[in-house]
């Protein structure tokens, strides 16, 4: 079994949780004994201090890089449109049994793969959601990068997830309630080939990534935010969610880039909030931040399966989010994890916990449980069976 990836991001070069998620399932398979080949991009130019890593042989994957612009809002785009060729060559060359590609970052390239091999697209989201949050937050403080990419641009990322949808021998949903959502905009039309395998975690990986910060003491007191700056996010809560864990002499770091960084930092230094630690993302920064943090927050108005917060919650780490679908599958029902209504809810569950004296208790049962249901093993075993379906279709 040959299954070749098809992704603009892959680490170093992330702009979100798709390349990571790539990373855990690509390497899962090669350990299984899957042939795994990952098409990547690197942007050009370059991110400061990050180099053309050029092709390059992973302990268990087959990586290659091509190049494309770094147009902010147009990498998946621009990776296809300057490589399309190159792609096919790839697919055509390796004799893939299946293409895996990734939800708005697979079309048009579908156009000249889906001849020579059956393709899985993934979805991670929904266009629609995100035009409503986009909507949302136009009269709350949102920016004019959530309002372009989300609301300006939906018919595009509507017209391309249609495409993907149409293209694809089989879609899969990182969640059930983004399968619910998906299903539910498209009026049932996929149900036949559109399923749910959750995202999972390489936990040896991130087992050996959090352990090289041992020196690094957990602290009950500190919580951590990790993702982009943006309105449907809840960046702007950051700021109040901050304020109220200082009354409780509590800390807040955030690790993050986005349109709203620079506002989070002009009101946090506004409002003199020493308990606000804003750092930039860097996935070993954030992970030696994850080491000091006993709880991640997620103020997030719409999520369908995040990987920090799962990679948080196989740490033992406990999540906190808004009472929302997502977070209410990934805490079944916030056995594992906080549930809460608005930013003062949230730190009063956190002080709750801290007064009870029950965070290590709490932490222990979501680190079993999420080790058990996150695994990437579970998450790859589940895409082998569905590869090995589609491949015996041929």
């Amino acid at each position: 079994m040959h299954v070749v990836f098809v992704s603009h991001e892959y680490p170093p070069y992330i702009f979100g949780g798709i390349g990571t998620f790539v990373e855990s399932l690509a390497r899962e398979l090669g350990r299984m004994g899957v042939t795994t080949t990952v098409i990547c991009g690197y942007p050009k130019p370059s991110p400061p201090k990050q180099k053309n890593m050029g092709d390059m042989e992973d302990e268990a994957v087959k990586i290659t890089r091509l190049p494309y612009l770094n147009v902010p809002l147009s990498r998946h785009t621009m990776f296809q449109v300057f490589n399309l060729r190159r792609i096919r060559d790839i697919v055509r060359d390796t004799k893939a049994d299946v293409v895996h590609g990734q939800a708005g970052s697979i079309f048009p390239s579908t156009i000249v793969i889906r001849s020579l091999a059956p393709v899985v697209v993934t979805f991670h989201g929904s266009a629609k959601a995100n035009k409503a949050n986009a909507s949302r937050s136009l009269t709350r403080g949102g920016s004019w990068g959530d309002f372009w990419t989300s609301l300006v641009g939906y018919p595009a990322w509507n017209y391309i997830y249609q495409k993907e949808l149409q293209h694809a021998d089989a879609a899969v949903a990182v969640s059930s309630s983004l399968q619910s959502d998906i299903l539910r905009e498209t009026g049932g039309e996929y149900r036949e080939k559109l399923c749910t395998i959750r995202s999972g975690v390489d936990i040896n990986q991130l087992d050996r990534r959090y352990g090289r910060f041992e020196d690094t003491l957990e602290n009950h007191d500190t919580v951590l935010f990790a993702g982009r700056l943006v309105w449907a996010k809840g960046a702007l809560d950051l700021v109040r969610i901050g304020a109220l864990l200082g009354e409780k002499r509590m800390k807040l770091i955030i690790h993050g880039t986005g349109p709203l960084l620079g506002r989070v930092r002009r009101n946090v230094k506004e409002l003199a909030l020493e308990s606000v630690e804003i750092k930039d993302f860097s996935y070993d920064e954030m992970m030696k931040s994850m080491r000091r943090s006993s709880f991640v927050v997620l103020p997030s108005r719409y999520e369908a399966c995040p990987m920090a917060i799962l990679e948080a919650m196989c740490l033992g780490k406990i999540p906190v989010m808004y009472n929302l679908p997502y977070a209410r599958e990934l805490t079944e029902n916030g056995e594992y994890g906080v549930l809460a209504t608005d930013p003062n809810d949230m730190v009063t569950k956190i002080n709750g916990l801290l007064e009870a004296g029950d965070v290590e208790l709490v932490q222990s049962k979501i680190r079993a449980h999420s080790r058990e249901q996150f695994d990437g093993e579970r998450t790859a075993r589940g895409y082998l069976r569905l590869y090995e379906e589609l491949s015996g279709r041929k």
